[in-house]
């Protein structure tokens, strides 16, 4: 009867959420389509298929997070922990970012990557958990602004740190950020308070711990995750 009362709660949770992060993105692209149906100047309709573009792109990432989500709380966990090298799986996910980083006009910079560093653990999470790191800060920081990125092996963790030049997160709101639609107040572009979200659970599964401090040098914010080895 529990495990049944966790799955209901998990089905409505994740009605809610689809609920709440498509409304808006498919309305938007309906109305921008409507526009251009009813235009009789093409530079008009133009301009709004482009915006009816850029919301179905928006739909696309919404679907991406809260499918990422739905599998991070119900299948992640359900199957065998396989090796997984953090090294490969970082440059894989700055593959599949780049994209998203050459239209941000942010700059990318790789402090250190392990060599064989490998864990035992769930593929599809760590990915989640690097991905969402590298989006939250590629989004918070304005053109022109810096990401870093960090791997590194401490003793029997292995340490993710990912720095941005953005406005950072107050220290009181801080805790709150880990709460799913939660928003900084100074976003930058397209923040949905899932990704976040995704990490802590990403690093629940793995037993890890997430800090959010203020960047060494200057405004910005460092995120530090610590993965027991």
């Amino acid at each position: 009867i529990s495990r049944l009362e966790s799955a209901l709660e998990r089905e409505r949770r994740f009605s809610a959420d689809v609920a709440h992060e498509l409304r808006t993105p498919l309305a938007s692209t309906m109305i921008n389509l409507e526009n251009a149906m009813n235009s009789a100047q093409p530079h008009e309709a133009e301009a709004a298929l482009v915006a009816a573009r850029e919301c179905l792109v928006s739909l696309a990432r919404r679907t991406e997070q809260l499918l990422a989500l739905a599998r991070l709380e119900v299948g992640a966990a359900s199957g065998p922990r396989s090796r997984v090298d953090l090294g490969e799986l970082a440059l894989e996910v700055i593959d599949e970012l780049t994209p998203l980083i050459g239209r941000g006009g942010v700059e990318l910079s790789i402090r250190e990557l392990p060599v064989n560093l490998v864990l035992e653990g769930y593929g599809i999470a760590l990915a989640a958990l690097l991905r969402n790191l590298l989006e939250n800060a590629f989004r918070h920081v304005p053109a022109g602004g810096h990401v870093e990125l960090s791997i590194t092996r401490e003793d029997d963790e292995a340490v993710i740190e990912v720095v941005d030049d953005g406005p950072g997160i107050p220290p009181e709101r801080r805790a709150s950020m880990f709460t799913r639609f939660q928003r900084g107040l100074d976003t930058q572009g397209e923040g949905f308070g899932l990704g976040l979200s995704i990490v802590q659970r990403a690093a629940e599964l793995h037993g890890a711990k997430i800090e959010l401090l203020d960047a060494e040098t200057g405004p910005g914010l460092r995120v530090l995750v610590a993965l027991p080895l």
